[in-house]
C-alpha cells in the first residue's frame, strides 16, 4: 500500500513502467490510484484509456469494453500515446474498436439466421479490409504479433461467412452449399490455411446419387442420402453401368440410400428391436415372479417341519 504516501503523477509513471513490464493488473490499480489522487487533465484522460485498454485485453470478446475504449478515445485531447513498445494512434485505434464489436455482434448471432449472420460477417470483413496490411494494434498489444492484420482479419471473416450460409443452406440446396464451401476453401487457402475441411464438405454436398431402394436421385451426401455398405453382386454391378447418376459407389462397397427410405428402415428396425426387448423383459419378469414363489414355498415348507 506504499503508493498511498505518492503523488498522482509518481503513480502515473509507476504505470507506464509496469505496462512496459506488461504487469497489466498492477499497473491498472496504479491509474486508477493516479486519477484519484489528482494529475493533470492530459495525464487524466491518458490514464483512463491505458485502463480501458487493459479491460479489452482481459476480455477480449466483450463488445462493451471495446465500446468503452472507442468512446475514451473519442474524447480524448491527444492524439496518439505509446503502449509499451507500440505507438498507438488515438484515430485509428477508436476506429479499430468499433469493428472490433460489429466482429463480435456478427460471430455471436445466431446460425439459424444464417444468411443474415452471413452479410454480416462479410460486412465486417469489408471493414476490416480497410485497414489493408497494417498491423491490428489490439493484437499487436497483447499477443505481440503483427501478423493479425486487417487484410488477413478481412479473408478470414469472408471464410467464416461462407461456413455459416453453406452450413445454412445445405438443406435446401446442397449445390448451392458446395458452391458456398468453395468460396470458403478459397479463402482459406489464402490465409495459409489447408481448408480440408471446407473442402471435403464441398465435395460432399456437390455429391448426386440414385438411392438404390427407391431409385430418387439426391443431391448431399450426409444431408440428403447415406452410403450404406453392402456386398453387390457382379449381376447387380452390370444393371448399374449405364446409370448416369449412380446407386452405388465407384468400388461397389456400398449402396446408396435416400434420407427417407434409410430413416423409414433405421425407425423400423428400432420398432422391432423395441418389441422383441420389451417382450425378453415381460418374460423375464414372469421367470423372476416364478421363482420368487418356488422359493417363498420351499422357505414355508421348512418352517412348518
Amino acid at each position: 500500500m506504499g503508493f498511498l504516501f505518492k503523488s498522482g503523477d509518481e503513480l502515473y509513471d509507476l504505470g507506464i513502467d509496469l505496462i512496459g513490464r506488461k504487469d497489466y493488473d498492477e499497473a491498472r490499480e496504479k491509474f486508477f490510484a493516479a486519477i484519484e489522487k489528482g494529475v493533470s487533465k492530459e495525464k487524466s484522460e491518458l490514464a483512463g484509456i491505458y485502463i480501458a485498454l487493459i479491460n479489452v485485453g482481459k476480455a477480449r470478446g466483450d463488445v462493451n469494453v471495446y465500446d468503452q475504449l472507442r468512446g475514451k478515445c473519442a474524447t480524448c485531447s491527444v492524439q496518439s500515446l505509446k503502449f509499451g513498445l507500440t505507438d498507438v494512434d488515438m484515430g485509428a485505434l477508436a476506429e479499430e474498436c468499433r469493428i472490433s464489436a460489429n466482429e463480435i455482434r456478427a460471430t455471436s448471432m445466431p446460425e439459424q439466421d444464417y444468411m443474415a449472420k452471413g452479410k454480416a460477417l462479410q460486412a465486417s470483413a469489408a471493414e476490416y479490409a480497410s485497414f489493408g496490411d497494417q498491423p491490428l494494434k489490439i493484437s499487436e498489444i497483447f499477443s505481440g504479433s503483427t501478423k493479425a492484420t486487417g487484410s488477413r482479419e478481412a479473408l478470414i471473416l469472408q471464410a467464416m461467412a461462407f461456413e455459416v450460409m453453406g452450413r445454412g443452406v445445405v438443406y435446401a440446396d446442397p449445390k448451392k452449399a458446395s458452391e458456398y464451401l468453395q468460396m470458403a476453401y478459397n479463402f482459406r487457402r489464402q490465409i495459409g490455411d489447408s481448408g480440408e475441411e471446407d473442402l471435403n464438405l464441398m465435395k460432399k454436398y456437390a455429391k448426386s446419387a440414385k438411392c438404390w431402394i427407391c431409385g430418387r436421385p439426391a443431391n448431399g451426401e450426409g444431408i440428403h442420402f447415406m452410403a450404406l455398405r453392402s456386398n453387390i453382386s457382379q449381376a447387380f454391378r452390370t444393371s448399374t453401368e449405364k446409370d448416369i447418376v449412380k446407386p452405388a459407389s465407384d468400388d461397389f462397397g456400398s449402396i446408396y440410400i435416400c434420407i427417407p427410405c434409410y430413416t423409414a428402415i433405421s425407425n423400423r428396425s428400432d420398432e422391432i428391436s423395441r418389441k422383441y426387448y420389451n417382450q425378453a423383459m415381460t418374460e423375464m419378469q414372469a421367470m423372476e415372479a416364478r421363482l420368487t414363489a418356488q422359493i417363498n414355498a420351499v422357505r414355508v415348507t421348512a418352517t412348518i417341519r
